[in-house]
């Protein structure tokens, strides 16, 4: 894909089939002032679980920190992301 907004709009249209069964919830999530970042996909698994899905262009080992990042966001904000899933689901 030319640019990560292509592909993150095909995967969001089509999560829950590319995905099995993956519901999506938001896209560039905030994680608000503290953290400062943005989710590019977020959506919640079969099981109740965050699936939290970052798009790079390029490899990078940075990706996993990112991520790691991200969990610790949902860790300290779990009722956040339990009324995003309400207000969305």
């Amino acid at each position: 894909m030319e640019l990560e907004r292509h592909l993150q709009a095909l995967v969001e249209a089509n999560m829950e089939e590319m995905l099995g069964g993956v519901r999506f919830l938001a896209s560039e999530y905030s994680t608000g002032p503290v953290h400062r970042g943005r989710i590019d996909s977020l959506g919640l698994d079969e099981d109740g679980s965050p699936v939290l899905i970052e798009y790079k262009r390029q490899r990078s080992e940075s990706v996993l920190a990112q991520g790691l990042f991200y969990l610790s966001w949902l860790v300290e904000n779990r009722a956040e992301f339990e009324a995003l899933v309400e207000q969305r689901l």
